[in-house]
């Protein structure tokens, strides 16, 4: 009897970990460039580089554009978004897009725009 409690122990515990880390990961807002609108499902697809991107369910979600009040419709492809995830990892309470690019990254390799010269 002693070892069928240890086991079902164990076996709680380690079914319970997934769940924890999947908590965790919905405490986080998902960052990233807008990659697919469906207006129709209404569901909003982010990538986060090349390899990690998400499907999140918009319904109900709170939208905004660079810090207007807006529909999902209203956000494009190409735009950067931060989705605050709801009680599960797939569905957005919140989406705010902006069109502009995310700054702090510079162009290294730009020319300088000369300047004039005084004479």
């Amino acid at each position: 009897m002693r070892k069928f409690i240890s086991f079902a122990l164990a076996l709680a515990v380690i079914l319970a970990i997934p769940g924890v880390a999947q908590a965790k990961k919905a405490d986080k807002p998902f960052e990233g460039k807008v990659t697919a609108i469906d207006t129709t499902a209404n569901t909003i697809t982010i990538a986060k580089g090349k390899k990690d991107s998400q499907v999140f369910k918009a319904a109900g979600a709170t939208v905004t554009v660079d810090g207007a009040s807006a529909k999902l419709s209203d956000i494009t492809v190409g735009m950067r978004a931060k989705v605050t995830v709801g009680a599960t990892a797939d569905t957005a309470t919140a989406i705010a897009a902006t069109t502009h690019k995310k700054e702090g990254k510079k162009n290294k390799h730009a020319t300088p725009t000369p300047t004039p010269a005084s004479t």
